[in-house]
């Protein structure tokens, strides 16, 4: 099965034309896979799906874990709702409003999930772009000699559930942390890529503190150059899948007076990141 794709940016991402997410078989799965493993963002325009569908289609890319928390916008235990939509002065979504930091999500689990599937629903007349950056093509451009002290080097990565930038992060002996390579490799490719982020990982382990903050700065800042990234203006109808293990996301500000209500499903893994 051969699909259309149109890159989204030099950096990383492809939107897949001819591909009915409704009715996908064997091979046509097989097909978007290897293309998800070569792009690392995957979107699919005008496709409307109900949840059944939204799970269907995740499940091609792997086995599909229960959301953390249900909300009363959604019927299936497997979707996460990514909504500012509100009742009585309470979120019935998670994360709803403003900008949110570049992050990889569950970087803060023993065994992040493999990828992300988010679908459209409602938006706001502007804002609310969701930011990708590649931290392979990251990797690859880093000075030879900063790849080496790299090597072997370990982060601890924390997270007040919640919370959209660091710096209101208030963390307590219950907050989940784990600790994992600044560098993992892909197992399908064997692609080396950076794995810290700027909204959970804390610190270096086997650097002084010092040492530690300003290395993380170099690489978060590395990380987010223009160069690497790609941002997704959505459409009602979008869906997405991008590759957790090496592509960091962020989130625009938006009008927290309009509606946005996305829908997720997340793609489990069965192993730690690997060195």
């Amino acid at each position: 099965m051969t699909y259309q794709t149109v890159p989204l940016s030099p950096a990383l991402g492809a939107e897949v034309k001819g591909v009915d997410l409704t009715r996908m078989n064997a091979s046509e799965a097989q097909a978007l896979n290897e293309l998800w493993l070569k792009h690392h963002v995957l979107v699919v325009r005008d496709s409307p799906l109900g949840e059944d569908q939204l799970v269907e289609f995740a499940r091609a890319f792997g086995s599909i874990e229960n959301a953390r928390k249900m909300s009363p916008l959604a019927k299936r235990p497997e979707i996460m709702v990514i909504s500012n939509i509100r009742e009585g002065g309470a979120a019935l979504g998670a994360l709803p409003d403003g900008e949110l930091y570049w992050h990889f999500d569950r970087v803060h689990q023993t065994v992040p999930n493999k990828a992300g599937v988010l679908h459209a629903i409602e938006l706001p007349s502007k804002g609310g772009e969701t930011r990708f950056s590649s931290t392979c093509k990251a990797y690859d451009a880093l000075p030879e000699d900063t790849k080496r002290k790299l090597e072997g080097l370990t982060a601890l990565n924390t997270y007040q559930y919640g919370q959209t930038t660091s710096t209101n992060k208030q963390l307590t002996e219950d907050s989940p942390s784990a600790v994992h390579p600044v560098v993992r490799t892909i197992p399908e490719t064997g692609q080396k890529a950076l794995y810290v982020c700027r909204l959970m990982t804390d610190r270096i382990v086997e650097l002084p503190e010092a040492e530690s903050r300003d290395l993380l700065a170099e690489l978060f800042d590395h990380c987010e150059r223009p160069e690497f990234t790609y941002e997704h203006s959505w459409k009602v109808g979008d869906t997405l899948i991008w590759d957790n293990r090496c592509v960091l996301h962020a989130r625009n500000d938006f009008n927290e007076n309009e509606r946005r209500l996305l829908k997720r499903v997340t793609v489990g893994d069965t192993v730690a990141p690997m060195p």
